[in-house]
């Protein structure tokens, strides 16, 4: 009889990811006297995020046939292995060095379907949004299965913020130090890679500049490429551009000091921890509609656009489908502050009772254990207690409706008579290509 579950989560690295922090605040709220947690790393030991983890716990391999030999000498029961979904050769490896008793699960953050030697073998497929879970379907023609498919929501650790949110004195001093007094600040934050960021954010950075001096922008992680269209783009006097951190009171001062949160990416989010922060710290946000299409045509990635379920149009933030329409819906904020405000409130609600860890945590428990009587494992009856005392959430009931819900909300956006000019379009047709022709040409 098993009286404790032991947990593997795999990675390609610990660096400054979603992933990595993801699997940080796994290992901190999975429940010790039901689970032991270790983590297997593919990457480097001096990767970013890999100080934030007990030594003892962690492990930095890359041969497959050591993977195995970690998860036998652990005597490991399941294999959570945190992916973007598409077949991978490492991951092929390790499952044929396993023994069949060890369970296999996916968190799949892509919705790419593998059929490769890891796609057959693994016994659930986990996705971090409903609209992730949504596309993996739609675009793969599989059929919702609930048994199969779950979905837990990207763990935000609050406590964290919590410990790390400025003082009222820290915030005005930030202020003050990046010039930021008596200024309503839009803000966007992501990690310093072209596919974070859309063009679409220059469009509304310059008719911001024209239509509201009193706006200024502060944005973290800016690629170098997209730092001098941006200069150019507006106003350089009300623009502040952050190198990327991995301090978390560094971030909660950015999000302190901003009163409304822009996210504009060319692939879209599967689900955006930025996004969640934001929410977390009060601020309504401003979201650009990246609709996946229905069909891949061979392609193994396609745009997310889980950015719609995170938020509602009108309710807390707006969703927009271009950069004209962005920046209309951050001057209306601006111009509408109490509402602002309120949406503001509304998002840290939601954070509270949908993306808190201690609620996803349970969750992906329920899943292990799940995973684990579904192979018919004897266990304990402390852990079918815990099993019968949780429920899924997003439960069935939800993840079916979404399938109705998401391309109700794709109809429902800001600003439809508010459009990008010839002018603006040709530029960013512009940009697009120049970007493709110098990709080939670095491949050649």
């Amino acid at each position: 009889m098993l009286n404790k579950i032991k947990v593997a989560s795999l990675a390609n690295d610990m660096g400054i990811g979603g992933t990595a922090r993801q699997i940080i605040t796994i290992d901190k709220y999975l429940n010790k006297d039901i689970f032991e947690h270790f983590i297997i790393s593919l990457g480097s030991k001096n990767d970013v995020r890999a100080k934030f983890i007990d030594n003892r716990k962690i492990f930095f391999v890359s041969d497959p046939k050591e993977v195995a030999r970690i998860l036998k000498d652990n005597d490991v029961n399941i294999l959570y292995a945190h992916r973007h979904g598409r077949n991978e050769s490492a991951h092929d490896e390790i499952v044929k060095e396993i023994g069949k008793e060890v369970v296999v699960l996916e968190f799949n953050t892509f919705s790419v379907k593998d059929d490769g030697n890891f796609g057959r073998r693994c016994d659930k497929h986990v996705f971090i949004s409903q609209t992730n879970l949504l596309k993996y379907c739609v675009q793969n023609n599989i059929e919702f299965d609930f048994k199969k498919h779950k979905t837990v929501y990207g763990l935000i650790d609050r406590e964290r913020w919590q410990e790390n949110a400025p003082t009222e004195m820290e915030i005005k001093d930030y202020k003050a130090k990046l010039g930021l007094e008596g200024s309503f600040v839009v803000g966007r934050a992501a990690r310093p890679v072209i596919e974070k960021w859309d063009d679409e954010i220059l469009v509304m950075w310059k008719r911001l500049s024209k239509m509201n001096s009193k706006i200024k922008f502060l944005a973290y992680g800016v690629p170098k490429a997209q730092k001098k269209l941006l200069l150019a783009a507006g106003t350089l006097a009300n623009l502040i551009m952050l190198e990327p951190t991995v301090s978390d009171k560094e971030l909660a001062l950015f999000y302190s000091a901003i009163d409304v949160f822009a996210h504009d990416s060319q692939i879209g989010e599967c689900f955006c921890g930025t996004i969640t922060e934001a929410m977390f710290f009060k601020k309504p946000v401003v979201v650009k509609s990246t609709p996946f299409p229905r069909f891949v045509l061979g392609r193994s990635h396609t745009k997310d656009n889980g950015q719609i379920e995170q938020i509602k149009n009108g309710a807390n933030g707006f969703v927009v489908t271009c950069g004209a329409a962005m920046a209309e819906a951050v001057d209306y904020l601006y111009n509408h502050q109490e509402e602002a405000a309120q949406m503001g409130e509304k998002n840290h609600r939601e954070v509270l009772e949908e993306y808190d860890a201690k609620i996803g945590i349970k969750t992906l428990e329920k899943i292990f254990i799940e995973s684990m009587l579904d192979k018919e494992n004897n266990l304990s009856s402390n852990i079918l207690a815990y099993y019968n005392s949780n429920n899924f959430f997003p439960d069935e009931g939800s993840i079916g409706g979404w399938f109705k819900e998401y391309y109700r909300r794709l109809e429902d956006v800001y600003g439809k008579e508010y459009h990008d000019s010839i002018l603006e379009k040709s530029m960013l047709y512009y940009l697009t290509y120049k970007r493709k022709v110098e990709t080939l040409l670095n491949k050649i």
